[in-house]
């Protein structure tokens, strides 16, 4: 009997730990939702204001809301462009500085041809 009874103590702690977790992983969603709700309130504040800026106070919130946050998405991909110009012009500058010193490698290496022929001649 004894054997019986350790192991229904077993399972009883098993059984309250299962719980105990379960429990444990309700209270990280809950925590989870809550750092969600107040990341989406903060970016929806921004946004706002963002919207109140470019457009002024008119209008309902989700509607100046909406318009910040395009006005955000423009800015971004505006300064991604900008970016992209910037890289492209460095290229750009690099291929010219490399052709500019081809060009005088060339014709440093025919000064020195040259001088070679004077050298030999004399």
């Amino acid at each position: 009997m004894g054997e019986l009874k350790n192991i229904a103590e077993e399972q009883k702690g098993l059984v309250e730990r299962v719980k105990d977790l379960g429990r444990q992983v309700y209270l990280a969603n809950l925590g989870l939702l809550t750092l969600v709700e107040e990341k989406s309130r903060e970016q929806f504040e921004k946004a706002l204001v963002a919207g109140k800026q470019s457009h002024g106070e008119e209008g309902s919130e989700w509607v100046l809301a909406a318009r910040g946050l395009v006005g955000q998405i423009v800015t971004e991909a505006q300064q991604i462009k900008i970016d992209e110009l910037k890289a492209q012009a460095q290229q750009a500058r690099e291929k010219l500085l490399a052709a500019d010193l081809l060009d005088q490698a060339q014709k440093f290496f025919q000064d020195l041809v040259v001088a070679g022929e004077k050298r030999k001649a004399a």
